[in-house]
């Protein structure tokens, strides 16, 4: 189906990175609306809107409504997907992020380690130690564990991807 969904879908990302949070809003709430009716609400493409979304809302330091479309997302993924694939785990870690910046550091851990142990993408997992949402969670031996843990899942998880044959 040709649908120019994703073309506004970066635009509406654009917006948000431009600081341009309403209307980054109102583009992904319109799209997602068109979304729902034509691909469904467990089509991926409609899930990222949702987890775009999820992410302006955050921006504008509306965590409880990004939270609660973040976990609706990871629900249909784990359900959908299967709690091992890479789009399940980057959920989880949108999740981790949104914890972290709220201040609750034991959940926002205990949801790292189910990221980083369950195909957490290693692009993600590289950069861990380096993501300003977790900058709460240091100041303890568990985050700089699971910062080391994550880049040796990333590590193994690319030479095995470079030693399959083709």
């Amino acid at each position: 189906m040709c649908f120019p969904h994703r073309h506004s879908r970066d635009l509406a990302w654009t917006l948000q990175d431009e600081g341009r949070y309403p209307e980054s809003e109102k583009l992904d709430r319109e799209l997602l609306g068109i979304q729902l009716r034509v691909l469904g609400p467990e089509d991926p493409d409609t899930l990222r809107t949702i987890c775009n979304l999820a992410a302006t809302l955050e921006d504008e330091g509306r965590f409880a409504e990004a939270e609660k479309l973040e976990r609706e997302v990871l629900e249909i993924q784990r359900r959908v997907l299967g709690p091992e694939h890479p789009d399940t785990a980057s959920s989880v870690y949108n999740l981790v992020c949104l914890a972290a910046r709220q201040g609750r550091k034991n959940e926002a851990l205990s949801l790292l380690r189910e990221a980083v142990d369950h195909g957490l993408p290693p692009f993600a997992d590289l950069g861990i130690d380096k993501d300003d949402d977790l900058e709460s969670l240091d100041g303890g031996p568990r985050f700089p564990a699971l910062a080391a843990r994550a880049k040796e899942v990333a590590q193994a998880a690319t030479a095995a991807a470079t030693q399959k044959p083709k």
